[in-house]
């Protein structure tokens, strides 16, 4: 009895979303805050961070067992991946932030010319919608 109640509270629950477009441009207002936050250093920095962060959990691994598997590389029995690619390139991680920061000022500056082309379309489809009114009268 609870799990039918629980499928009819979550059917109702899921009935907007359902109906909502999912091809509908995000509204204006979503794309000016998306632009102000990834313009804002203070979340671009905690962006990197978090980046940062994964990137640590996965270069953490453990190669060594493959130094074996290719006796022509560079990998030595008890290397991580963040071994490896620091003797590749020692400033691997500093691209990485700066690339993360980078990423998210451009995708802002795409926010906002997208909130502002949709300005513009807005103008555009009153217009097409004035002179059609004036066709059919």
């Amino acid at each position: 009895m609870r799990n039918i109640i629980l499928f009819a509270v979550a059917a109702t629950m899921a009935t907007p979303a359902l109906a909502h477009d999912r091809y509908a441009p995000p509204p204006r207002d979503d794309l000016r805050t998306a632009s102000r936050v990834l313009n804002d250093p203070r979340a671009q920095v905690a962006a990197a961070a978090l980046v940062d962060q994964l990137a640590n959990a996965v270069l953490e691994t453990r190669v060594g067992p493959l130094a074996d598997l290719a006796p022509n590389s560079d990998i030595r029995p008890d290397d991580t991946l963040a071994d490896v690619q620091a003797r590749r390139d020692p400033y691997y991680r500093e691209k990485l932030r700066n690339g993360t920061i980078g990423a998210m000022a451009v995708a802002g500056r795409t926010a906002r010319d997208a909130a502002a082309m949709s300005d513009e379309l807005g103008r555009t489809i009153d217009r097409l919608e004035r002179v059609i009114d004036t066709v059919n009268r």
